[in-house]
């Protein structure tokens, strides 16, 4: 009887610890780290030029992945003034506010386009948390029902 009960809290704390794992990870939207084709149009740039303005378009889209993402998640509207946070700083190039607005517009496109975005799973004890707590208010919710308050 001993040797099975042993096995019974093994069994328990194993269960319990691929919960606490299962908790604790959650999906994670992150922009992909490569720009899209949409958000840089070269066509519409005569050739002497266009090497210059792929340029920018990749340092506004390395600012997006490394600022913007975080102030703004996946799925949130974009403001319609890009923010502070959406400026780049490349040497040979000024902060021209034509450009700025240009790919904070083409930003605001692309940024719904769910090809745009990948999904990562990471540990997370915010996740684990809001796990607790939902399920402390789903045991608190039945426990008032047992009971009858309301």
């Amino acid at each position: 009887m001993a040797v099975h009960r042993k096995y019974d809290i093994a069994a328990i704390l194993l269960v319990v610890l691929c919960i606490l794992v299962y908790a604790s990870f959650r999906p994670e939207f992150r922009l992909r780290p490569e720009m899209p084709a949409e958000f840089f149009d070269g066509s519409t740039f005569p050739a002497a030029k266009r090497a210059s303005e792929e340029k920018i378009a990749r340092a506004y889209w390395r600012c997006a992945v490394s600022e913007v993402q975080w102030k703004y998640g996946y799925a949130q509207r974009l403001p319609d003034d890009p923010p502070p946070e959406f400026s780049i700083h490349v040497a040979e190039v000024l902060n021209n506010p034509l450009s700025r607005g240009r790919y904070w517009q083409k930003l605001r496109q692309v940024w719904g386009v769910s090809a745009t975005w990948q999904e990562h799973y990471e540990w997370n004890t915010i996740s684990l948390r809001d796990s607790f707590r939902s399920a402390g208010q789903w045991l608190e919710e039945q426990m008032r029902r047992i009971i009858g308050y309301s």
